[in-house]
């Protein structure tokens, strides 16, 4: 069904608990991952990152994403540039920009992330690591 064949019984409630997280245990790259919602329009997720760890180095090739910060601390890496990140902030990433998000506490890093157009959430990375780079 295309979204404009949409109505108002399209509309629902995702409970975080009704969907199955994504556990990813690589070395430094330990996090859970819980897509909400994938529609023609939008890729939905929740990530929470251990203490110290990474996500994929990545970038979304056509798709804009908005990451909200709902607990803790970290950084996100945009091409050469390390910005910081605490509770309630907002990343805004255009097309195209490589990035990668960090948690630089001993706390879970939460984050809130839609991308539009929808795009496969790079659970593993599509780009090298910095570290891979050097």
């Amino acid at each position: 069904m295309s979204s404009s064949q949409m109505t108002e019984r399209d509309a629902k409630v995702i409970s975080n608990t009704a969907v199955e997280p994504e556990r990813i245990e690589l070395e430094g790259f330990q996090r859970t991952v819980t897509k909400l919602l994938e529609t023609t329009r939008m890729t939905v997720h929740v990530a929470t990152f251990d203490p110290q760890q990474a996500g994929s180095h990545h970038v979304h090739p056509n798709s804009e994403e908005v990451t909200y910060i709902i607990s803790g601390a970290g950084a996100v890496t945009v091409g050469t540039r390390t910005l910081e990140l605490s509770a309630g902030d907002l990343f805004y990433g255009p097309p195209n920009v490589p990035h990668q998000f960090r948690n630089t506490t001993n706390e879970p890093l939460v984050l809130f992330s839609i991308y539009s157009p929808p795009d496969e959430l790079p659970l593993y990375g599509n780009l090298p690591t910095a570290n891979d780079e050097a």
